[in-house]
């Protein structure tokens, strides 16, 4: 089998080539002469890595993925459950340059109970993504080829088993907008100023990053062209309050789940994704006269919520809702009766805030559940003061204990606020009590 990510893996008039970095980042990347591809390459079954000095954690990973080659596994499909011992080291890299097990496992008390290390080993190169080949044996050698420790970086287990499983399952197992099935991904982690470092390991702290992103490439299904590259960008953030205990019981906040733009990800990240990539993303970080219309003027950068692999968006020509930043929503979803005491969905209601400085009318606002359950708003919310919507005003929207979301949206059809909510984050609550929404960016 051929090691390493091909840039033209996806077609022949396609070719997607790896990042370059800027200065700042540049001067991170670990060099080896001789022993990497071109002194900066560690080549795998299906997938590149390329390793930061500094945090020991890559600045990303490269793969391509043959849908049509899939072998189905009845394993786990996270390495949480593969076991420590298919873990290794990798090779091309120093022992010194990587975050191994000792950065992950749980430690003991003084006393000998067990505390859980609340970070999991988030493969940037998912195993399940990772098998395929022309046999069920190649396929399981590049599964096993995943458990690398440069393949890894520091993630919240609630994320890792929750938003970037589903990420990677639900979105680029299953993806449906490409022409020949094949994809080409990068995937890494985003620091920033919100990063915080982590002293688990008895030995040097080490950094956990902000939050992570992906990169999906493709032959476009919908253009007539054989060459067409599309291109769709995720960011999921994890939030600074993660390491308030030492027992990982604290759920990740994320800036909920949104699509971003390439040029977000340059700006956030010092990763240069190249001028085809930009020019291929869907979504757009600058002003562009032709994605204005008379009554929605678009705000930048575009960041959209996603629930559903269907929610994608695969072409510019697409209009979309647009949403701006918290600090500049006038109303919030602030609230919600999830669980009530009563057995009757009829005791559930949600809490609008008015944030701003003046009277704001609800009349033809919607609500969204994640099914896509609607309800139209009516009424007006004072400066300073919240609205139940409760009743015959919740319409078919269901809060389910199990974990939804909710989506505002204001009469022009702006997205406006977007929360949402797991089973978990319900039991840290008494039934009848109201769930509040954490903030997001």
């Amino acid at each position: 089998m051929e090691k390493g990510y091909d840039p033209h893996f996806i077609s022949d008039k396609i070719r997607v080539p790896l990042p370059s970095f800027g200065r700042t980042l540049g001067r991170s990347a670990i060099r080896r002469p001789g022993i990497l591809r071109d002194n900066l390459y560690s080549d795998h079954i299906h997938f590149t890595v390329v390793m930061n000095e500094h945090t020991r954690q890559p600045i990303y990973v490269a793969s391509n993925i043959d849908q049509t080659k899939f072998v189905p596994n009845k394993n786990k499909i996270h390495g949480e459950h593969f076991g420590e011992r298919g873990w290794r080291i990798d090779g091309n890299f120093e022992r010194t340059d990587q975050l191994e097990n000792e950065y992950y496992k749980d430690r003991k008390s003084v006393s000998g109970e067990t505390i859980p290390n609340p970070y999991d080993k988030g493969h940037m190169a998912m195993r399940w993504n990772n098998m395929w080949g022309n046999s069920p044996e190649e396929a399981d050698q590049a599964g096993k080829a995943t458990f690398l420790y440069s393949n890894a970086s520091l993630q919240h287990g609630n994320l890792n088993r929750d938003e970037w499983r589903a990420l990677e399952s639900n979105i680029v197992r299953e993806f449906q907008d490409d022409a020949n099935d094949k994809l080409s991904v990068i995937s890494g982690p985003i620091f920033g100023d919100l990063d915080r470092h982590i002293h688990i390991s008895s030995k040097k702290s080490a950094r956990a990053p902000s939050g992570f992103f992906k990169v999906v490439c493709f032959q476009s299904k919908f253009d007539e062209r054989d060459d067409q590259l599309g291109v769709l960008a995720f960011a999921i953030f994890q939030d600074p309050t993660i390491l308030r205990d030492q027992k990982g019981s604290a759920t990740v906040k994320t800036d909920r789940r949104y699509q971003v733009t390439i040029k977000e990800l340059q700006d956030l990240t010092d990763i240069n994704f190249g001028k085809k990539l930009f020019d291929a993303n869907p979504l757009f970080y600058y002003d562009n006269p032709e994605r204005q219309t008379e009554k929605k003027v678009f705000q930048f950068p575009e960041r959209i919520p996603f629930d559903r692999s269907s929610e994608l968006v695969a072409r510019a020509a697409e209009v979309r809702d647009p949403v701006g930043a918290l600090a500049d929503r006038p109303v919030v979803i602030n609230s919600a009766m999830i669980n009530p005491t009563s057995q009757q969905q009829s005791g559930e209601w949600v809490s609008l805030h008015n944030r701003g400085g003046g009277r704001i009318s609800l009349k033809k606002w919607s609500l969204t559940d994640k099914m896509g359950r609607r309800t139209e708003l009516d009424g007006s919310i004072n400066s300073g003061d919240s609205l139940r919507v409760t009743g015959r005003a919740m319409g078919p929207l269901k809060l389910p204990n199990r974990g939804g979301s909710l989506m505002l949206h204001d009469d022009e059809g702006r997205l406006i606020d977007h929360v949402n909510w797991t089973g978990n984050d319900l039991k840290r609550i008494e039934r009848g009590m109201a769930y509040m929404f954490e903030r997001g960016q």
